[in-house]
């Protein structure tokens, strides 16, 4: 089995706007895929629809600690990804005004070992924009 894929940084934001950019559409459309459907509610489907993909990707939204942590699982049709996990975790920063966010892509038991590196670096690329996003207000999203 493959390792959890994880990143971490620290943001100049507090959990709010973090948590806002993570679980909703606008803040999603900010840092990562601007057509998508999200809705911040447990049990909830969100779809990330990306230029050239056949079909979006689908994640079903399974829990939500306001604030602190949003965990998703993959529900399927994107080659090794059904039924992985990604968490975002929201902790406290090192100085009053930041927050840190752990990222982590987990239960990669199908997941196809040869795309570790490019999805691990992509991931990598949708942290530094949340940040920049959060910190600024100025969308950026990876995946216009």
């Amino acid at each position: 089995m493959l390792s959890d894929m994880v990143h971490e940084v620290e943001i100049a934001a507090d959990p709010a706007t973090i948590y806002a950019a993570i679980t909703t559409q606008r803040g999603e459309a900010g840092f990562w895929v601007s057509d998508n459907m999200i809705q911040p509610k447990v049990g909830s489907e969100a779809q990330f629809r990306f230029k050239g993909a056949p079909v979006p990707l689908r994640m079903r939204v399974d829990a939500l600690d306001a604030n602190k942590r949003v965990k998703w699982t993959c529900l399927g049709e994107f080659p090794g990804w059904k039924d992985t996990t990604v968490t975002w975790t929201l902790l406290p920063g090192t100085e009053a005004g930041k927050t840190k966010v752990e990222f982590r892509m987990g239960n990669l038991a199908e997941y196809p070992e040869k795309e570790v590196g490019t999805v691990n670096y992509t991931w990598g690329q949708v942290v530094r924009r949340l940040k920049a996003y959060a910190e600024t207000g100025t969308p950026q999203p990876l995946f216009p």
